[in-house]
């Protein structure tokens, strides 16, 4: 039977532990980690940046958007308006 050492405390840990025996640390890989729904403590901060990356893109991409659309229409003939 194969054995998991510790990272934080090098305790020797059954191959199949999730967390050490002697400190608690978590055994698992980073990704098998954030992917462990049993675990909510489990932070993802991978994750969490990409997240605020997307929004901040987004948010970015939109206002951008509004500027060209603002304008496009102040500077229209006013006969496309009526």
């Amino acid at each position: 039977m194969s054995e998991t050492k510790c990272p934080n405390c090098g305790e020797s840990n059954p191959e199949n532990a999730q967390v050490c025996q002697k400190c608690g640390t978590s055994l698992l890989d980073e990704v098998e980690a954030c992917l462990d729904i049993s675990n909510p403590d489990t932070s993802c901060q991978t994750t969490e940046k990409d997240s605020k990356r997307v929004l901040l893109l987004s948010i970015v991409i939109i206002v951008i958007l509004l500027l060209i659309i603002t304008s496009i229409l102040s500077f229209a003939p006013s006969a496309y308006w009526g």
